[in-house]
């Protein structure tokens, strides 16, 4: 009985505190790591390591060539915004949005990567490619309008 208790105990203790983020190593600091600089808040770092945010997220001119490899961002309850950075690819966003998607000013020349699912309006204008409507809803289910 003892030894159950003390090996479900560990187990709990063990899905709270990651020891590799106490020691500032692993992916999972990665993304931490990467997510504050970002000044992204109110997140949750999945078992599979997608992160889902409460509320927005705004990566308005960050210098962003690309999203790093560990970067995987699931659901989005508010907007998504990665206007003006010198994004070649959507890699890495999320594929549920609830309310707007914006990718304006980037270096896109296709879609690969965006979110398959946005509950308000779809902003994609002056990028390296000049995208269709059609081409956004080939890709993305859009609730809202869709600005290319």
């Amino acid at each position: 009985m003892k030894a159950k208790l003390i090996s479900e105990s560990l187990y709990k203790f063990e899905k709270k505190s990651d020891p590799l983020v106490s020691l500032g190593i692993g992916k999972k600091s990665l993304i931490i790591k990467w997510l504050d600089e970002m000044g992204v808040k109110n997140y949750t770092i999945n078992e599979d390591y997608t992160i889902d945010v409460e509320g927005s997220v705004d990566l308005f001119n960050k210098g962003l060539d690309k999203f790093p490899d560990y970067i995987k961002f699931g659901k989005v309850s508010g907007s998504f915004g990665c206007n003006y950075n010198q994004l070649t690819s959507l890699e890495g966003c999320p594929h549920t949005v609830y309310e707007s998607f914006s990718c304006n000013a980037n270096q896109l020349v296709c879609l690969k990567g965006c979110p398959r699912e946005v509950g308000g309006n779809f902003y994609c204008s002056g990028n390296k490619k000049q995208f269709s409507k059609k081409e956004v809803k080939k890709v993305c289910k859009v609730k809202g309008y869709i600005n290319v």
